[in-house]
């Protein structure tokens, strides 16, 4: 994933967010926090509010392996 992909959630472990079609705009390339060990991230902006402390239009970190395209930028 690069920025400007757009994204939204993988059918698992997120069903629910992935039948919803909640779409977002990858903000930075991945990148591994150590605090959580080796899983990567990445900064997304959703385009609608993923919950109470995440409204639409904020940057999220979110796990690489947990979303999949809406599509790719050229």
């Amino acid at each position: 994933m690069k920025v400007g992909d757009l994204v939204k959630y993988a059918p698992f472990p997120h069903e629910e967010l992935h039948k919803s079609g909640m779409i977002g705009l990858v903000a930075s390339e991945p990148y591994v926090d150590r605090g959580i060990g080796d899983m990567h991230l990445i900064d997304i902006i959703w385009v609608r509010d993923r919950g109470r402390y995440h409204p639409a239009g904020c940057v999220c970190q979110e796990f690489v392996d947990e979303l999949e395209f809406a599509s790719e930028s050229r």
